[in-house]
């Protein structure tokens, strides 16, 4: 079975972006997403890492810097 939980972002390009994503039965959900830069080059890509819970429920990624793109 699986579950959904509400990550929030924080810093960074996306900050204050919000959403739902699947997390699997061990109720973590994916520690790492990566955010294409909005950019048509072959610019870096936002980095956001798992950084804790809130009291609410709602788990928070902290931005962590950019990451090239490999084609």
């Amino acid at each position: 079975m699986q579950q959904h939980v509400h990550a929030e972002l924080i810093g960074g390009p996306e900050d204050g972006r919000s959403f739902i994503i699947p997390a699997p039965e061990t109720d973590l959900p994916i520690g790492q997403f990566t955010f294409p830069s909005p950019r048509d080059d072959e610019a870096p890509c936002a980095r956001y890492d798992r950084q804790d819970r809130r009291a609410d429920g709602v788990w928070r990624y902290q931005y962590a810097g950019e990451q090239a793109m490999f084609h």
